[in-house]
């Protein structure tokens, strides 16, 4: 849409030229241009044999921490170095627990004491629920046996919720790996001891990996999700990866005024590794059929309303004349507008001198 606005403006522009006065019998000089082809991926958007460099990054990348401290007591030996493989729910490494199987022992004991002291406070106030509606004691005493159930089911609660905890701190003593993965880096050692929030791996699942590179506004109008593209990469320049596109940035970065794509590349064989750099281009199956493209100063609106035309030439009785033909214009590419409807490749248009002529006047090519 806007390189149309713009379109309809340049040749706005071009139409407010002075109109001159012509004698009845001299030719118009014009100069011509033999209408080519140029592929476009639609009828509405030209394509570009454009390339893009992207990083590669991996699918998912996180780093895996503590949520307790403690002393590294185990390290499972396959995720000692760079670059090795874990499945996910692999233990890769083990704080000694036995001060946590402590306060988890400690805690299960207060609740039972408390539970014990519940369980004596609710039959107190069932036993005198029926004695206070009978009017054996006082109301106030019945209120005051309410309030002593009441404190022993709060102290039962604060009890359970720490078991909970416990039971909840023990387990996280183990550090498993939550998906399959590589191990990027590893920053524990056994027998070290680790804070609260420490990282010990950062992991990375490369079996797909992401490609995002930057687009201009009017580049991206003709990406969106699912088209496929070529992805190379510098260091494995006999290798194509084919990638789809995943995400379309909605909006431009506030400096560069560019929308990011991202595009997903499958990695069965891990060829790919994160921060490559790579080449990304439009697939080729992608591109659609030629369309007739005429140099912007070959189109006239008279009209101004968007509407387009073009001249042709044509010859009679060895004069050359102008044909007025109504055109549609696809799209902008540089000084190029591509036709989608009225004209055939080979057709000649007048270039300079279109806004000048009109249907059927005499012209003069020259060159």
């Amino acid at each position: 849409m806007k390189s149309m606005l713009i379109l309809a403006l340049a040749v706005s522009v071009a139409a407010c030229v002075p109109e001159q006065s012509q004698q009845a019998k001299a030719p118009l000089p014009v100069c011509v241009y033999r209408v080519a082809t140029i592929a476009a991926t639609s009828g509405e958007h030209p394509a570009q044999a454009s390339r893009y460099t992207a990083v590669i990054a991996p699918r998912e990348m996180l780093s895996l921490a503590f949520k307790v401290p403690g002393y590294v007591q185990e390290l499972n030996p396959k995720a000692l170095d760079m670059g090795s493989r874990v499945e996910k729910g692999e233990v890769l490494v083990r704080l000694r627990d036995a001060d946590y199987k402590s306060r988890l022992t400690q805690a299960r004991a207060s609740l039972d004491e408390v539970n014990a002291s519940l369980l004596l406070a609710r039959r107190d106030q069932e036993r005198n629920a029926k004695l206070v509606s009978s009017g054996a004691i006082a109301h106030s005493e019945f209120d005051r046996i309410q309030e002593v159930l009441g404190v022993a089911q709060a102290k039962a609660a604060q009890a359970r919720a720490a078991v909970d905890q416990a039971e909840i701190n023990l387990r996280d003593t183990i550090l498993a790996s939550p998906m399959d993965g590589l191990v990027v880096r590893r920053d524990v050692e056994r027998g070290t001891l680790v804070k609260e929030g420490a990282v010990a791996f950062v992991l990375a699942d490369l079996s797909s990996v992401k490609a995002v590179f930057a687009m201009s506004d009017q580049e991206v109008a003709r990406v969106k999700a699912g088209d496929s593209l070529n992805v190379t990469a510098d260091a494995l320049p006999e290798r194509h990866f084919p990638g789809v596109v995943t995400a379309v940035s909605p909006s431009a970065d506030t400096k560069s005024r560019a929308f990011n794509v991202e595009v997903t590349i499958p990695n069965h064989d891990l060829a790919l590794k994160d921060g490559m750099i790579a080449s990304v281009s439009r697939d080729p199956a992608t591109q659609g059929a030629s369309v007739a493209a005429v140099p912007l100063d070959a189109l006239a609106s008279p009209g101004g309303d968007g509407h387009f035309v073009v001249h042709l030439l044509r010859t009679n009785k060895g004069k050359t004349y102008a044909m007025a033909r109504s055109v549609t214009v696809g799209g902008v590419i540089g000084d190029m507008a591509t036709v989608t409807d009225g004209l055939t490749p080979g057709d000649q248009v007048i270039t300079r001198g279109t806004t000048l002529a009109e249907d059927g006047q005499e012209v003069r090519i020259i060159r």
